[in-house]
C-alpha cells in the first residue's frame, strides 16, 4: 500500500513591504516553482500565478507592514499560501474576494470566466475586477479560497495541480 506524503515547506518567509524584497521573493518563488515541474510552460503559468498573488499582498497591505508567504509541496499539488493584513475592513475585503472567486470558479468554463472578467475590467478602469484570479485558473487549474485568521490575516491560498 503507497504511503501519502506529507507536504513538504519548501519556503516559509515574512516579507516586509518593500518593493525589492518582493520582487526578490517573487523571483526566489518562481526558480523554486520551475524546478519542481516538469512541464515548463506549466510551471512558469504557475510562477506567474505565484507572483500575481504575492504583488496582490503587496498592493492591498497597509504601509510598514510585512506578508507572510508559505509554499508547500507534495505528489499531487503545490500549495501557496498568501497571509497579509488589509487595508479597510477586513470583513468587507473578506467578502468581496468570496464574492469575485465564487464568480470566477462558478462558471464551468475557464476561458468564459475569463472572457467576462477581461471585459468587465475594459469597461471599468477604476474597479478591482479581479482579472489575476480569473487568469490563474484558466491558465493552471488551481483552486483558490480566501479566509481571515487571528489578528484579521487574510490568508490567500492557491492549490496548483502538478500535472
Amino acid at each position: 500500500m503507497p504511503r501519502l506524503q506529507r507536504p513538504t515547506c519548501l519556503l516559509n518567509a515574512y516579507i516586509f513591504k518593500e518593493w525589492d524584497f518582493v520582487r526578490s521573493t517573487r523571483k526566489y518563488v518562481g526558480d523554486l516553482i520551475l524546478g519542481i515541474y516538469k512541464d515548463q510552460l506549466y510551471a512558469e503559468k504557475v510562477a506567474t500565478a505565484a507572483s500575481e498573488l504575492i504583488e496582490n499582498a503587496y498592493k492591498y497591505s497597509p504601509t510598514d507592514t510585512d506578508f507572510n508567504i508559505v509554499l508547500e509541496r507534495n505528489d499531487s499539488a503545490v500549495t501557496i499560501q498568501v497571509r497579509n493584513y488589509v487595508v479597510g475592513d477586513s470583513s468587507k475585503v473578506l467578502q468581496l474576494l468570496h464574492k469575485e472567486i465564487e464568480l470566477v470558479w462558478s462558471d464551468p468554463d475557464p476561458a468564459e470566466a475569463f472572457k467576462k472578467k477581461m471585459i468587465a475590467s475594459l469597461t471599468d478602469s477604476e474597479g478591482k475586477s479581479m482579472l489575476g484570479y480569473a487568469k490563474i485558473r484558466l491558465e493552471t487549474g488551481a483552486s483558490l479560497q480566501v479566509e481571515l485568521e487571528e489578528q484579521q490575516l487574510l490568508l490567500v491560498t492557491a492549490v496548483f495541480p502538478t500535472k
